[in-house]
């Protein structure tokens, strides 16, 4: 990886860490979802697992923004107004994470289409 792409996956891990702080604050703090964050992490990890996609040595701190963000969400979940949604948001970054780990891309898998390994 050249120093240009590991500069452009800091920018987008530390992007990604800030609209993930908005979302799980926005849940443990005023038990609400922030769309508009949850919005930008959708995106972001998007672009996370295809930039990351087929790597075998991975940046731990994304990893373990993820997690921490994953788990607290479930956490909260039961506390929060929208109980079924906040708990979707912790299995869709539970997801982004496991792509990542497994060196695959949210486009790799396409609803109702069987993947071959």
């Amino acid at each position: 990886m050249t120093q240009e792409q590991d500069h452009a996956l800091l920018q987008l891990t530390d992007e990604l860490k800030c609209h993930l702080a908005d979302v799980v604050n926005g849940v443990q703090e005023a038990k609400e979802v922030r769309t508009a964050a949850y919005e930008q992490v959708e995106l972001l990890s998007k672009k996370l697992t295809s930039m990351l996609k087929g790597r075998e040595l991975l940046p731990r701190r994304t990893l373990l923004a993820l997690d921490m963000a994953a788990n607290t969400l479930e956490n909260e979940a039961s506390y929060a107004k929208e109980q079924t949604r906040v708990t979707a948001m912790a299995n869709a970054i539970r997801m982004t994470l496991g792509l990542i780990l497994l060196g695959e891309a949210h486009e790799d898998r396409k609803p109702g289409v069987p993947q071959i390994v």
